[in-house]
């Protein structure tokens, strides 16, 4: 007879989550969400690339919220799936959840800052901000602002908020984007080195829970080479140096090469070896260049 209950409640559990999932997808086909303007959101991409203790007390505190706000959809390292991450699961669709991106997402934060601050100067409070201000105030600047989060933590993050549709919206297209740029230079890389000699690695989630960042790897004269691929806008050089521009997470990686990718055609490789991070952009010796491809 108890077996009996146990199924019959596992079978209701299981319908309210499904419920659950189909809700929060309902929510978000229909939702009227926002980004920030570009302008905005690169101003976040410059503080992200060169206060990286910002970033990191960013991801710190957003990884502990989800895990306190989603506790049925958190599982630990190896839970989930023998090989899978710790993270979200089963939220907006089957598996990891985009929402685990969140907490490097620069644009996501810029949303999260618009709504935080729209709240502050209703209350007629000082609206936090990151500009013109040294790389100390920003940190106690993004204290305040992951401590608001945290308060108000499951307004934001319920599926009727608007707030949470516009983050999740960023999430999805950003990661189409990001697939979609992957992809594509994957493509190239295995009609320059051969298909069997290109391996796509890793899956849904920000690139520091990736095998010391790495994206793909590639075989080159019976060597196995390792990369990160990383989108750029465009390059300049002065004084023997190509710095990369309009990159993202910009921070160092342990991988043999660092691949960059624009608009879906061009390719730059280059050695990891040398790579040096100034003013918040990739900066390499203009000789460890290695392929250029499209």
């Amino acid at each position: 007879m108890k077996n009996t209950e146990n199924k019959v409640n596992l079978i209701i559990e299981e319908i309210k989550k499904n419920e659950s999932d189909r809700k929060i997808t309902l929510v978000l086909s229909e939702s009227k969400a926002e980004k920030c303007s570009p302008s905005k959101v690169e101003e976040i991409r410059q503080v992200f690339n060169t206060n990286p203790r910002v970033k990191n007390l960013f991801k710190n505190s957003i990884n502990n919220i989800l895990k306190d706000v989603f506790p049925e959809n958190y599982y630990d390292k190896g839970k989930y799936g023998e090989d899978e991450m710790s993270g979200i699961y089963d939220l907006e669709q089957e598996g990891r959840s985009v929402i685990n991106k969140l907490n490097t997402n620069y644009s996501c934060f810029c949303v999260l800052l618009r709504d935080v601050n729209k709240v502050l100067n209703s209350k007629k409070q000082q609206p936090i901000t990151f500009q013109n201000i040294g790389t100390f105030e920003q940190i106690n600047q993004v204290k305040r602002f992951v401590n608001i989060i945290d308060e108000y933590k499951d307004r934001i993050f319920n599926p009727n908020s608007s707030t949470f549709q516009s983050l999740m919206m960023v999430l999805g297209q950003t990661h189409a984007w990001g697939q979609k740029r992957e992809d594509t230079t994957i493509e190239i890389l295995k009609k320059e080195f051969g298909k069997n000699n290109v391996n796509a690695v890793g899956k849904l989630g920000s690139s520091e829970d990736m095998i010391g960042g790495i994206d793909c790897e590639i075989i080159v004269d019976d060597k196995l080479k390792t990369a990160q691929i990383k989108p750029f806008t465009h390059t300049k050089t002065e004084d023997g140096l190509t710095y990369i521009m309009g990159s993202a997470n910009v921070q160092p990686y342990k991988t043999n090469w660092l691949i960059f990718a624009k608009n879906n055609k061009e390719v730059l490789i280059f050695d990891n070896k040398r790579c040096k991070i100034k003013g918040g952009n990739f900066v390499f010796p203009e000789e460890d260049l290695i392929y250029t491809l499209s």
